[in-house]
């Protein structure tokens, strides 16, 4: 018997899914349960429809994420952070949340988590970033710290 499932189900599938079982399970177990209902030809019709239109907006998708892939390759991110004096540390740090705003300001709009970054960079010089953009599409990101030496008076 073909059911529809209402709820997901561990060892059967998951939810909005079209499964063939048998007729006892779905009759005596998944029915009275209210976790699957018969699969009738406009359940089966709106089910299709629905992965036809999954595909359709994931292949859309990943079109835009490849532009933004070959946008993202060409640039190399150039980030000023002030430091104290030649060769000493810097009065603050790159993380993810500057990174998203400095791409903000070039019309590129990520997210934090898309970035991963292990920890903060605060030494002049060129880095990669690697960025998760969409689940199996992944790029790197050039950045380069440029040193603003602050001079202190004494």
């Amino acid at each position: 018997m073909k059911i529809y499932l209402l709820k997901n189900v561990p060892s059967l599938g998951n939810k909005g899914e079209i499964k063939n079982v048998a007729d006892g399970y779905a009759i005596n177990y998944l029915f009275p349960q209210k976790i699957a209902q018969r699969a009738d030809s406009n359940i089966i019709k709106k089910v299709s429809e629905a992965k036809e239109q999954k595909i359709k907006i994931d292949k859309k998708q990943e079109e835009q994420t490849s532009e933004l892939v070959a946008r993202l390759k060409k640039i190399i991110l150039e980030i000023p952070l002030k430091f104290s004096e030649k060769g000493k540390g810097a009065y603050s740090s790159v993380n993810a949340k500057r990174i998203v705003q400095e791409l903000e300001s070039q019309g590129i709009h990520l997210l934090e988590n898309q970035i991963e970054l292990k920890k903060s960079l605060k030494k002049e010089g060129l880095y990669d970033v690697r960025l998760i953009l969409y689940p199996g599409i992944e790029t790197s990101l050039k950045i380069r710290i440029k040193a603003i030496v602050s001079e202190q008076k004494e």
